[in-house]
């Protein structure tokens, strides 16, 4: 009987162990996904920053070429 408990619990710390490890792989990805859709995030504000910068920079000085020619 002793030997069929020892057996038992050796098997459940080896799935514990598995299932820890399995668990620990998973946030990892998880953690690895996050990580690029936040990269991608990012690229994407600095890259409609700099449209929206640039589409402002040439309505002033679009702006400011019409005035001049119109005094």
């Amino acid at each position: 009987m002793e030997k069929v408990e020892s057996k038992m619990v050796r098997v459940e710390l080896e799935m514990y162990e598995k299932l820890k490890e399995t668990i620990n792989l998973e946030m990892e990805r998880v953690a690895q996904k996050k990580k690029q859709k936040l990269k991608i995030a990012t690229m994407a504000m600095v890259i409609a920053g700099a449209i929206v910068g640039i589409w402002n920079s040439l309505t002033v000085l679009a702006s400011s070429s019409y005035w001049l020619f119109v005094v």
